[in-house]
């Protein structure tokens, strides 16, 4: 008896202590090269807070030189911007810009992730797009990790940067209940799970500050059949929002997959938010 609490204690101290290693899958190789891809985009490189070296494309509107906003793009917790960029290509067709950048530990980016880390990637990246034209609507959009990283970036930034919209897709609001999560999926380490509200830190996570990004709009989506952040959490954060808001519940809908199926209504959608919100 002894010896197996011996051993369930090691594997508690060694998943719990894993948790935020568990939320971030770097790769560091790149799919496609900018300068393969059929469209107008640029390699950009900027300091994040702390210095650390950031790494990003910008990508131009397809049919104009004067977008109606550009979108800065939190990508996901896995790979890197040369698979994620996809997601948003469809809407330079749209007269809108875009911006994807990889957190410290991600392709090209310097350093390793960490909540706070990413956190101050994500301010960067929402102030050098800011910087680049101050003239150009601002709207952020973040998947998944990416959208906890984006909404604590413009809690921060609220009074300091202008933010016209803020869309989240299959994202959550805590990266303690996020952890205590991922612990209640195996047997070998759902007994663990508190384990998570002590090894992992919410200080840059958005939690029970989203309401504070009111009066900018709030767009929530999130899929019925989410299997990888349960749509649990995209209800929670749409409770803890303010109005504005909109919870979009993707029918069938699973992980980040809200423009991919559904014959493009959720692309519509999009472009309505944007339309209506833009100013």
């Amino acid at each position: 008896m002894k010896n197996k609490f011996i051993v369930l204690i090691f594997f508690g101290i060694f998943f719990s202590a894993s948790c935020s290693s568990l939320l971030y899958y770097p790769a560091h190789e790149q799919w496609v090269e900018i300068k393969d891809l059929p469209f107008k985009a640029e390699d950009i490189w900027l300091a994040s807070e702390d210095g650390v070296k950031i790494h990003g494309w910008y990508f131009h509107s397809d049919i104009t030189e004067r977008p109606k906003a550009v979108l800065v793009f939190f990508h996901g917790n896995a790979e890197n911007i040369s698979t994620h960029f996809q997601t948003l290509t469809w809407i330079l067709k749209h007269e809108y810009d875009f911006f994807i950048f990889d957190y410290r530990g991600y392709g090209a980016s310097d350093g390793k992730p960490d909540p706070s880390g990413t956190l101050m990637d994500g301010k960067s990246a929402i102030r050098y797009v800011f910087n680049r034209n101050h003239q150009l609507p601002l709207v952020v959009y973040g998947q998944s990790l990416g959208g906890a990283i984006a909404l604590k970036s413009v809690i921060d930034l609220k009074n300091k940067i202008p933010i016209q919209l803020v869309a989240v897709d299959s994202t959550f609001h805590s990266y303690q209940a996020i952890g205590k999560k991922v612990l209640s999926r195996s047997f070998l380490t759902w007994i663990f799970q508190p384990l998570a509200y002590l090894l992992l830190s919410d200080a840059a996570a958005p939690g029970e500050q989203i309401g504070t990004i009111s009066p900018i709009p709030l767009v929530v989506i999130h899929g019925e059949e989410d299997s990888v952040v349960e749509p649990e959490f995209g209800k929670k954060i749409f409770e803890l929002g303010k109005e504005p808001k909109e919870f979009w519940s993707i029918p069938k809908g699973r992980h980040t997959d809200s423009f991919w199926k559904h014959k493009g209504v959720y692309r519509v959608k999009l472009l309505e938010a944007l339309e209506k919100n833009i100013h």
